[in-house]
């Protein structure tokens, strides 16, 4: 996205939990009282978690004599050994977006592991040039395989969790949007026997006035339903929506 920036790029935890071990309150169908939401922990944006040698992509030299700035954004898919299989620009400047492919290209990445295998992996690249620093700087994003980590409910190793399907993303409230603030809203939810999320409540908060824009896009995913000995089952989980503006 370029510009002035409205919707929100998510990053999305899914943590099992356990009924009565981390959300009482959803289990009980209790609505969590506003005032009484906690803000979330902030997870900082480290990009050497993702990439490594990220040489920095150079302004070209016609593009600072003709005042041209703006934002490059790319996407690298990653195989599970480290090789970069694709890399392509979704939006920018044709000659800053050139810069930035020959630096990224040199770049190493890190590919994600899952089950202890490492798994083919899409980044989201950000490059933004400015006129004023007359330099590029760039962050990482991871795309897929979504960011999750799983904790066994006590019924044990043969219950698989649910798989996000179909995830609309929320749009920044006004007030935030005004504002240029960012920040996490965690939900914790049921997902049904039939993949559709119920019972959301949120559980913490750093944007209380984009809390609503969370849930009615979350009421909205769609899951591969969790599973016990092969079978469907309703399975208590939290996500977490990381609102961002890039």
């Amino acid at each position: 996205m370029i510009g002035r920036v409205t919707k929100v790029g998510i990053v999305m935890r899914v943590i099992l939990i356990a009924c009565g071990l981390i959300i009482p309150l959803l289990c009980a169908g209790q609505p969590a009282q506003p005032s009484k939401i906690p803000p979330c922990r902030q997870m900082p944006d480290d990009p050497a978690n993702y990439a490594s040698n990220m040489v920095r992509p150079k302004y070209p030299k016609d593009a600072l004599r003709n005042g041209v700035a703006g934002n490059v954004e790319l996407r690298a898919v990653i195989a599970p050994d480290g090789r970069m299989k694709d890399l392509a620009v979704f939006s920018g400047n044709p000659e800053l977006a050139s810069s930035a492919i020959v630096a990224i290209r040199k770049w190493r990445f890190h590919p994600e592991t899952r089950q202890g295998q490492s798994v083919e992996t899409a980044f989201k690249i950000h490059v933004r040039f400015s006129l004023l620093l007359r330099e590029a700087n760039s962050d990482v994003e991871l795309e897929s395989p979504p960011l999750e980590s799983v904790i066994q409910p006590k019924s044990g190793p043969d219950v698989v969790g649910p798989r996000q399907i179909y995830t609309p993303e929320p749009e920044f409230s006004e007030a935030d949007r005004k504002k240029g603030a960012q920040g996490n809203v965690g939900i914790a939810l049921v997902v049904g026997a039939d993949g559709l999320p119920r019972n959301l409540q949120v559980t913490c908060s750093s944007l209380p006035d984009s809390n609503e824009n969370a849930l009615t896009a979350v009421r909205q995913w769609k899951f591969a339903p969790g599973t016990k000995d092969g079978k469907p089952i309703s399975v208590p989980i939290e996500v977490e929506v990381s609102f961002k503006r890039f």
